[in-house]
């Protein structure tokens, strides 16, 4: 199987992460952003992540991999429904952390904007979605302080959580990860051991080193 990303993208890292927690072998292949005609000519537009089977048929949506993924063998760890807190807390924060975030991929050396011609591409997106990066930036103090009740929140949910793996992390750990590219923002010790714990089961890495 090849599974197509962009190293940045927190829906790829849905994707990426089944593979990690059930260790099974992927060919992860990283697309360049400028670099519309290979999704296109899999799955009709441009978007990531997209998993090509053993079939060689192409299957996109992040969730939809994961479970296709996870009904390969035991154990099962994407069933059931997602927690009506984490659900609530995922629409709270998504925004938020898009929004802290952004700018700071653009200022990262991610393999996928690493050519000139890439990162314009990348730029031209997000400009159009976001505005000016450099205001944008500025708001972080505002986007920080709206962010932590609910970090509170999360740490809280985690605390009475046993260690187990389920379809809530698939939901969490993502935007955990892209937020850990974020200098100004702390990590509560519960926050931050499950960022480590899940980062080592899934083989998906933090961003501490590129913080900024």
């Amino acid at each position: 199987m090849k599974l197509y990303i962009y190293d940045h993208c927190p829906f790829c890292v849905r994707a990426r992460m089944i593979f990690g927690l059930k260790k099974i072998a992927v060919e992860q292949i990283i697309l360049m952003d400028d670099d519309k005609e290979t999704p296109i000519s899999m799955i009709g537009r441009k978007m990531l992540p997209i998993l090509q089977k053993e079939d060689g048929a192409f299957l996109p949506e992040s969730m939809d991999i994961v479970h296709y993924v996870d009904q390969l063998g035991e154990p099962k760890l994407a069933n059931g429904e997602v927690s009506s807190q984490i659900d609530q807390w995922y629409k709270e924060v998504s925004g938020v952390s898009h929004r802290l975030v952004t700018p700071r991929f653009a200022e990262t050396n991610f393999p996928e904007i690493s050519t000139v011609e890439a990162k314009a591409a990348y730029l031209e997106r997000i400009v159009k979605s976001y505005g000016d990066l450099s205001v944008l930036r500025k708001e972080a103090h505002t986007l920080l302080v709206e962010l932590e009740p609910q970090m509170g929140l999360l740490d809280a949910w985690l605390d009475n959580r046993e260690e187990v793996v389920d379809i809530n992390d698939f939901i969490i750990f993502p935007i955990l990860r892209s937020l850990s590219i974020v200098a100004e923002l702390s990590f509560s010790t519960n926050i931050q051991n499950y960022m480590t714990r899940m980062a080592q089961g899934s083989r998906v890495n933090l961003l501490f080193d590129q913080a900024k």
